[in-house]
């Protein structure tokens, strides 16, 4: 089950739930996962709810038909674990960018896997109080934006 954090102004935690239980029931079937994607989109936004940054980034992995790996793996690989420390990258920016990334590496698209190397070389993420390891985000951007450039 996917578990996103609770924060102020977020996507309503019973849709997303439902979205989720959705997802998993059509067993990757990628017209199913669509046409709920579809039929709950745009999400509400409430006091309370899922980040909306994890909630999207979950979302395009779910469009993309790569709902568990991570930005430098094949399609079917174990998802990128990164370890939580204090003064890390947020979370959630980080997860985004990983997840946008991702859809490039697996798309046939060569400007938008141009468009996610200069993403990468760009980004600043955000440092926050806990937050994944900052030397094993860069070392995984690396080798990204590596492997985009070479496709």
């Amino acid at each position: 089950m996917v578990e996103f954090e609770v924060v102020l102004r977020g996507y309503d935690r019973f849709t997303v739930d439902a979205l989720v239980q959705a997802v998993e029931a059509a067993a990757g079937d990628q017209r199913q996962i669509a046409a709920a994607i579809k039929e709950v989109t745009p999400l509400p936004v409430v006091m309370r709810g899922y980040d909306r940054a994890q909630v999207d980034a979950w979302l395009t992995r779910c469009q993309t038909g790569n709902r568990g790996a991570g930005p430098d793996q094949e399609p079917n690989a174990e998802p990128v674990e990164f370890s939580i420390v204090l003064r890390g990258y947020r979370v959630a920016e980080t997860d985004a960018l990983l997840a946008t990334v991702q859809a490039a590496l697996v798309s046939g698209d060569a400007a938008r896997r141009n468009e996610a190397v200069h993403m990468i070389t760009e980004a600043r993420l955000p440092i926050g109080f806990r937050g994944y390891d900052r030397g094993q985000v860069d070392r995984c951007l690396e080798r990204v934006a590596d492997q985009l450039r070479a496709l």
